[in-house]
């Protein structure tokens, strides 16, 4: 058995602390430089996610991400943005972040969900709908994504081909 005993000075002690609060502001810095960018960027180049009174506002939305809908397949629905997340909602917030939204904001708010089929899937696949959470009038979530049992989910900039 090997023992070792370090005598704590409060010089080294202080020196210790400052070391991990610096490396820790580090950390933090280059966290906020690595996801913090690409989520504005990405949210800077959607259209406007206000004034969405109509359908045809919504539409309107999509057709300016690049996305063809049929219109006459419109499903509107009330949800509740549930009061705590679970593992699923935690991993599509994070989605969501990624486009400039944020659903914690709308905790235990009940929100619209407007879900309408793509028609002009990059791919050609066909049963792929776009989805638009709206709160007062306002987008604030939504994705695109395939039902199927290898289907995806992703936001609403076209996929690079």
């Amino acid at each position: 058995m090997f023992i070792t005993s370090i005598k704590l000075t409060k010089q080294k002690l202080v020196t210790a602390i400052i070391v991990v609060g610096v490396l820790l502001v580090a950390l933090i810095i280059w966290l906020a430089s690595q996801g913090g960018t690409e989520s504005q960027a990405t949210a800077a180049e959607l259209p406007s996610v206000k004034n969405m009174k109509t359908e045809q506002d919504r539409v309107g939305f999509l057709t300016a991400c690049g996305w063809q809908v049929s219109a006459d397949s419109a499903e509107s629905q009330e949800v509740l943005i549930p009061k705590t997340f679970d593992d699923v909602f935690d991993n599509y917030n994070e989605l969501q972040k990624t486009q400039g939204f944020d659903l914690s904001q709308y905790k235990n708010k009940r929100v619209m969900r407007y879900t309408y089929t793509v028609t002009n899937y990059p791919t050609g696949e066909a049963g792929v709908q776009a989805t638009l959470l709206v709160y007062n009038n306002k987008i604030v979530g939504g994705d695109i994504c395939s039902a199927k049992l290898d289907g995806f989910m992703h936001g609403f900039q076209l996929p690079k081909t």
